[in-house]
């Protein structure tokens, strides 16, 4: 039903479902990495604070500390030094054979970045969460976008970037060949198109104004 995204052979059965309590997922090592290697390079999203990183990471002893840790792949590392939060998927169904990440979207959207990252969109993270998760599993993933208005055009210009290989800036740590499977993974779908299939949904309270 999405538009964009590669094909699923097969899902298989449902496993789990998290809805009511939405799944937070922590940024990668590797990402929490690059950005403490590459301090100088980020802009914080209030221009008025462009000092507070660098007081973040003045003490370099700690800093290395972090990043060693971060090489042998533990997040355990001082709050002050992790410089992005979770992202949380508005739905995450784990199937048999792949993890499927939806991002619901109605009346808001993609966010275009982070506290300390002007470029690292919501898109680019959730992208990133589900293939980790997925890898975890050994299993295929994809990330859909349900919306009901037409998406903003920060949000087209994010997709079709990604999916052309066109924007990057929200994966400067993730190697090409992992970008361009990225790059196939990424839906869009709206709200009627699924009610459609699912006329119940309808009945649903969230979904009662569906036109």
């Amino acid at each position: 039903m999405a538009d964009g995204v590669a094909d699923i052979s097969e899902c298989g059965s449902i496993l789990s479902i998290d809805l009511e309590l939405e799944r937070e997922v922590p940024a990668t090592a590797s990402r929490l990495a690059w950005m403490l290697k590459n301090v100088d390079r980020l802009v914080h999203s209030d221009g008025r604070l462009w000092g507070a990183l660098r007081q973040r990471v003045a003490d370099r002893v700690r800093v290395e500390e972090a990043l060693a840790s971060l090489a042998a792949e533990k997040v355990e590392i001082p709050r002050d030094l992790v410089l992005e939060g979770n992202t949380h998927a508005d739905c995450l169904i784990d199937c048999e054979h792949v993890l499927i990440w939806i991002e619901g979207k109605r009346d808001d959207w993609l966010s275009q970045s982070t506290k300390w990252d002007v470029t690292r969109d919501q898109l680019a993270r959730n992208v990133e969460a589900a293939w980790w998760i997925a890898s975890q599993k050994q299993k295929d993933y994809r990330v859909l976008i349900c919306h009901e208005h037409s998406l903003k055009h920060h949000e087209l210009s994010l997709v079709e970037g990604y999916r052309r290989g066109r924007w990057s800036a929200g994966w400067p740590h993730i190697s090409q060949e992992q970008r361009r499977e990225f790059s196939t993974r990424v839906g869009t779908l709206t709200w009627t198109k699924i009610a459609e299939e699912w006329p119940a949904m309808r009945m649903l309270p969230n979904l009662a104004d569906l036109q």
